[in-house]
């Protein structure tokens, strides 16, 4: 099985949060990044300046091991499907084109946040608890 992690996963690996990183680890294979997280992540990057220098570091680090998936016709596309069916919200509009994203390399999204995925039809989901805080 392929996966494709939701940011929230990479979040969770950008910053080290051993529960996750060890779950990922565990994986047959190594899970692929959208395009999308990336934009995500760097606009965490600069969010806490005190952690700004680490959290570069630690991104540059990540993107180094995770193959990254670009935005295609086709993602685009399915992106257009999706809409149609579950309707517009400017709000999910990035959880939606992640949602494509699997869809159109049949990946399995890994999320902590599968509520805001549910409505996408045909849509594998490997929903993960949210470690604890």
């Amino acid at each position: 099985m392929m996966y494709l992690i939701d940011t929230n996963i990479a979040i969770y690996l950008r910053d080290v949060e051993a529960t996750i990183t060890e779950r990922v680890e565990r994986l047959a294979v190594t899970p692929a990044i959208s395009i999308l997280s990336w934009v995500e992540l760097e606009a965490g990057v600069h969010r806490d300046p005190g952690n700004a220098v680490k959290r570069r570091a630690n991104l540059d680090s990540l993107l180094q091991l995770l193959p990254m998936l670009d935005l295609s016709a086709d993602t685009v596309t399915t992106y257009g499907r999706i809409v149609a069916t579950c309707g517009f919200s400017r709000s999910k509009i990035i959880d939606r084109l992640i949602a494509a994203t699997a869809l159109v390399g049949d990946l399995t999204l890994i999320t902590v946040n599968a509520a805001d995925f549910r409505d996408i039809p045909g849509l594998r989901l490997e929903p993960w608890p949210a470690p604890v805080q």
